[in-house]
């Protein structure tokens, strides 16, 4: 929480030029925003963000002293994960580049005009509340993924391996740091019972058909170092709002005749 704010939105403006803070701060206020404080060094906005907890910061780009505005707000979202809308008279793409990795929400051109201002941090405090929403969501299912007992491997529509649960690691010999990024198929290694001959995996036929694989295939899964275990899997695909698939999930255990 903000310690400057009881319902208001809370902003810290960092600009360095007294004529261009004062005007701001004033649209800030009219636009319904309280003002955590004005600082005009980078150094003082690093530390003045520890204490005051802004919603919000608006950086100026330009700044006196041994820390840019960049800096700054780089160290400030690496620390505290607090949104950034920049002010600044540059626009060269070394500027852009740099601003872009440090939480930029926005990025004004000066001289600043009052509703462009206002509507800039309306779309950068709504962008960055539906951000830890999604976040939120991701943790929950992520952690939820890692306490079930069955073995989990999410993949993209590519079938590039994007998450490996515990019980998938133990069945795998896959950690995910080393899984992550890799072809499914040679983290899920598996072999047709009667022939041994290399099955099929359920994602694949997910992938192809867009729907859910049949449940109970068994197979043998061939671990990272050559031990067998026979699992039942199955497989559904992760669709987003439009209908595509952008993902696939296996989930298998050990199967009857282990």
């Amino acid at each position: 929480m903000c310690v400057c704010r009881v319902t208001k939105p809370c902003v810290l403006l960092v600009e360095d030029n007294p004529v261009s803070a004062r005007m701001i701060e004033r649209f800030m206020e009219k636009a319904g925003y309280a003002i955590a404080a004005v600082v005009a060094k980078g150094e003082d906005a690093v530390a003045r963000v520890g204490f005051s907890k802004p919603d919000l910061i608006l950086m100026d780009v330009q700044l006196a002293g041994a820390m840019d505005g960049i800096e700054a707000a780089r160290q400030i979202w690496s620390q505290f994960h607090i949104p950034i809308v920049y002010l600044t008279g540059s626009s060269d793409d070394e500027t852009v580049a740099r601003a872009a990795c440090t939480g930029a929400y926005g990025y004004l051109h000066k001289p600043i005009q009052e509703r462009e201002l206002s509507s800039a941090v309306h779309l950068a405090l709504n962008k960055y509340q539906m951000d830890c929403v999604v976040k939120e969501k991701e943790q929950w299912l992520e952690t939820t993924l890692r306490c079930i007992a069955d073995a989990v491997i999410a993949a993209d529509s590519a079938g590039c391996v994007m998450l490996v649960n515990p019980a998938a690691e133990a069945l795998t010999g896959w950690k995910q740091e080393q899984a992550v990024g890799r072809d499914l198929l040679e983290v899920f290694h598996v072999l047709e019972r009667g022939t041994r001959l290399p099955a099929e995996c359920a994602v694949v036929e997910v992938i192809r058909n867009g729907s859910a694989s049949a449940t109970g295939l068994t197979r043998i899964l061939v671990a990272r170092d050559g031990a067998e275990t026979m699992v039942e899997e199955t497989a559904a695909p992760i669709v987003n709002h439009v209908g595509n698939i952008v993902g696939v999930v296996l989930v298998f255990r050990v199967g009857s005749g282990a």
